[in-house]
């Protein structure tokens, strides 16, 4: 009896286990084939700015070099004037995200040409996103700007995501300034902190690190976090902050959470620093 019953217990954990691996297993199999609509949950459809209330905002469409068009907005600069090149978090698209529309028109009143792009699988622009594309997207954007407004001094503006975007630009071109709004070290990082029981170095693609090319950009950073961010903790953006070069600055916003930095003081010293680091250099003249 006892044999018996020794066996029906081995069985049952045996078919618990197998059950368990096979759960598990499912799931790392959602994750893998998913890990696109997680981390790159874009919306469809082109939006004109001017319906979104940007008067002085046109539509552009702009080239990638491997055959894809990206859907933006264009302001061009004042005479002798710079350009801020922004690139979006990773939810929605220019036309759904009504912080882009916000940030975009006080740029655009503060005397600045302003490029808003949509990534590829964004909005109206084409393809399917990957690090790589993005990479490939805000490149041709900053080609775009160098082409239409030669000689235009660039800064640089990511937010979430497109801080991620951002550096890995600023580490390949030159800019007057990088602006990073509420950065992660790496996607991986974040990853690892909100699955901790995947093995998410092997199941992701896209690794996204930041901290291993921020400190080959040489302009002037700027990093703006609020202390009451859950989706990237603050803690992400200091480590972050501390692997940058110097001239940096880091400025921590009491009270707020994930991208809420463009209110009140903050908002005035970014468009100050932009300003500042977009000003024609002295002696120069059109």
């Amino acid at each position: 009896m006892a044999s018996t019953r020794n066996r029906r217990i081995s069985y049952i954990a045996s078919a618990i286990l197998a059950l368990a691996v096979l759960g598990y297993t499912g799931i790392l199999t959602w994750f893998y084939f998913h890990q696109d609509d997680l981390l790159y949950p874009a919306d469809r459809g082109d939006t004109l700015p001017a319906a979104k209330g940007l008067a002085d905002f046109v539509s552009v469409h702009i080239p990638t070099p491997d055959g894809e068009t990206l859907a933006g907005w264009w302001k061009t600069p004042p005479e002798g004037g710079g350009v801020v090149l922004y690139l979006h978090g990773q939810t929605g698209s220019l036309g759904t995200q009504d912080y882009i529309v916000t940030r975009s028109r006080d740029m655009a009143a503060s005397g600045m040409g302003v490029l808003a792009i949509d990534y590829r699988g964004y909005g109206g622009s084409t393809g399917h996103p990957s690090e790589a594309g993005l990479i490939t997207d805000a490149r041709a954007a900053y080609d775009f700007i160098q082409r239409t407004a030669p000689g235009a001094r660039i800064a640089i503006f990511g937010t979430s995501l497109g801080t991620g975007v951002a550096v890995a630009l600023a580490a390949d071109v030159e800019e007057s300034g990088v602006l990073l709004d509420s950065p992660f070290t790496s996607a991986l990082h974040i990853a690892e902190m909100r699955y901790p029981w995947l093995p998410s170095s092997i199941l992701m693609r896209d690794h996204w690190t930041s901290d291993s090319r921020i400190a080959r950009i040489n302009a002037p950073l700027l990093l703006v976090h609020c202390d009451a961010d859950r989706t990237v903790p603050l803690a992400e953006g200091a480590r972050l902050f501390s692997q940058a070069l110097d001239p940096k600055t880091m400025i921590v916003l009491p009270g707020c959470g994930h991208i809420e930095i463009w209110n009140g003081a903050a908002k005035d010293k970014i468009l100050e620093t932009f300003r500042e680091w977009l000003k024609e250099p002295a002696g120069k003249s059109g």
